[in-house]
Formats: structure tokens, sequence, C-alpha cells
């Protein structure tokens, strides 16, 4: 018990640290892309921090598992270089009691990050998608940007929208023109108002403009007959088309994918499995990759350990877009990928536990 305590201490203590680092980095690049995201109005500036809490989340469960791998890789790297494994080894610690020790803590981070991709990550997705939207609709109309005429669909034909400003922290709009058809052949709407605000039906995603302060000219063009309006709100819906986009799959929570059969689906599916599941293998396989000589630095295998991580989740990828297209069976998915990775690691094992009994050999022989 003393000596697990004393590798779960150094191991985690690197991996809060390394953790901390790559969130940092990963903060001040995603600030960079969300502030510039505000001023190309795809968001408005007081959603920038609950968007960059939400972009955190939704990538934590790929940050933690890389982290945990390279924090087991350092701190054992740094037990072997002062020569602690080898008075480790001299009470009967082997590698097999260190990969059980490290296996108990690899499957609580991996039930960790099976919360946060199967459930946490898709409900980040979702959201995103939404602030995004509500972005778009405070600073658009039906996606064209305000401050010239557009056209948008009205009543079966065709209208004209124009805005001359926008409160974009407020979301109203000030000094609105909208033509379009009237109830009657032939007849157009002419309504001018000081100013408005969209509404976004919750329960069917249909847009509303709700003009304040207005007057609406009703009639037929050409005749002198027509009817003038003055009011106070007036609503206008300005297409019929659902204003939030259906959900993109990263953003479907995870029961549903469940009880769809698709291939774009499944792959989606066998992802968010993979993330947590991920952590096992790499866990182990950093404890064989850790081993290092007193006379090699600390951080001698860390550049191999990169390569190794980076031809999984390349290979992951792939086992994706094949899975995507069909190229592979359901079943087969992405698991061929991890079973190659778990061999890798027996493979590591066994080389590392046989380089030992050959050395115990000649010490006994001796």
């Amino acid at each position: 018990m003393i000596i697990d305590r004393y590798l779960f201490r150094e191991i985690t203590g690197v991996w809060l640290a390394i953790t901390l680092v790559l969130l940092l980095i990963f903060t001040g690049n995603q600030l960079v892309v969300l502030f510039n995201e505000v001023v190309t109005g795809d968001l408005v500036g007081r959603q920038v921090l609950e968007m960059l809490g939400l972009t955190l989340l939704n990538n934590l469960g790929l940050l933690l598992p890389f982290a945990f791998f390279i924090a087991i890789l350092v701190a054992l790297g740094r037990m072997h270089r002062d020569s602690e494994m080898i008075a480790l080894a001299a009470c009967g610690v082997g590698i097999g009691r260190l990969l059980r020790s490290i296996g108990v803590v690899a499957i609580g981070l991996a039930l960790v990050t099976g919360i946060l991709s199967l459930l946490l990550s898709p409900w980040a997705e979702y959201r995103m998608q939404r602030l995004v939207d509500e972005a778009r609709s405070v600073t658009e109309i039906g996606g064209i940007p305000v401050g010239t005429f557009r056209s948008f669909s009205a009543g079966g034909g065709e209208g004209v929208f124009y805005v001359e400003q926008v409160d974009v922290e407020r979301g109203r709009l000030k000094e609105v023109f909208v033509q379009m058809p009237g109830e009657r052949p032939l007849e157009q709407n002419v309504i001018a108002a000081e100013g408005g605000y969209q509404h976004i039906d919750e329960q069917t995603g249909q847009r509303y403009l709700i003009l304040l302060n207005g007057t609406r000219y009703e009639g037929i063009p050409g005749q002198a007959e027509f009817r003038i309006v003055r009011f106070e709100q007036h609503a206008v819906r300005i297409d019929t088309r659902r204003t939030y986009r259906d959900p993109r799959l990263r953003a479907i929570p995870t029961a549903r994918l469940l009880g769809t059969g698709g291939l774009e689906e499944s792959a989606e599916l066998q992802w968010r499995l993979s993330i947590p599941f991920s952590v096992i293998p790499l866990a182990l396989l950093a404890v064989p990759l850790s081993r290092t000589s007193p006379r090699q630095g600390r951080y001698s295998r860390l550049f191999s350990a990169i390569l190794i991580y980076i031809i999984y989740a390349n290979m992951l990828g792939v086992a994706r877009s094949w899975l995507e297209r069909g190229e592979t069976p359901q079943f087969l998915g992405l698991w061929w990928v991890h079973l190659l990775m778990l061999l890798y690691v027996v493979f590591e094992v066994a080389r590392q536990s046989g380089v030992r009994w050959r050395l115990a050999a000649r010490g006994g022989g001796a």
C-alpha cells in the first residue's frame, strides 16, 4: 500500500501539472479564435466566457488521457533515472506490480473520461451550436448581414427586408423597413418601424421579427385605396425554415445514438467509447516505455512516446472514416486499432520482462 500511494502521488502531481499547462495553452489559443469570431459577428461579446467554458469541457476528455500518458512516462522515467526502480525491484516490485497499480488509477480516470465523452461533451457541443445560432440571429436576418436590402420568404412570396442599425449587446434592431406580399392578390404591405427584435419559437424553431412603434401600409400598387395601421408591436414571420439547425452528429446525445443503425452514428458512438477506453492501453504502455538508464535524460523516451500517441490517434481517425464509408463492418469498427495497441503493450512488457529475466539468469549463473 505504501508503494501504491507513493506511485499515485508521484504520477498525480505530474499529471495535474501537465493538464494545467495544456489547459492554459488551449485556453490562450481558443480565446484568440473566439475574439476573432466576435469581430466577424459569429459571436456576441457576452458569450465569450460561456463559449470558452463549453469548449474546454468539450475537449477535456481528449486532454486528460494524453496528459496521464505523459505523466506516467515522466514520473516513472525520473524514478528510473534516480535508481528508485532498482530499489523497488530489490523489494520485489516488478513490472507486473507497476501495471496493476497504474491500471487501477487508469480505470478510475477512464470512468471520468467516459462521463465527459458520453454525457458532457455532446451537451457542450449542442450548447455551443445554440450560442452560435443565437448570435447570428442577433446580427443577421435569414443568414444575411444587416445594412442592405435583402429578400426573404414571406407569405408564399418574396419580401424585402432592411435594418439600419443593430444593437448587438441588447439584441435590438433600429429603423426597420419591411415590404412583403399581403393577404389579397396583388396586395403589398409596407412596414416602417422605429425598432424591433427577433423572437424564435422554442418549439417550432420559427423566426419572427417583433416590430415596435411603426406604421403598416396595406394596398395594391397603382390604386388609390390603401389602409394605414399604426402599431406599438407587430409580429412578422421572417421565413418558414427552422432557425436552429439540426444538431450536428457530435451534439446528439449518446442515448439517441444507441438506437440508430447508421454508419455515421455508429462511428460517432464508437469514437465516444474509444476516448475513455484509450486511457487503459496508453497508461499500461507508458510503464515499459518509461524504462531508462541512469545516464539517459528524464525526457529521452518522450519523443518516441508522443510519436506512438500520434500514430494511435491517427489510426483511430482513419478507422472512423472507414467505418463511416462502410469499408469496415460495424462490429469491427474502431476496436481493431485498440486491439493492435494492446498487442503492442503486451510486446513491450514481454520484451522488458525478457530482458530482466535474462539479467537475473546471468546473475544466478555467476
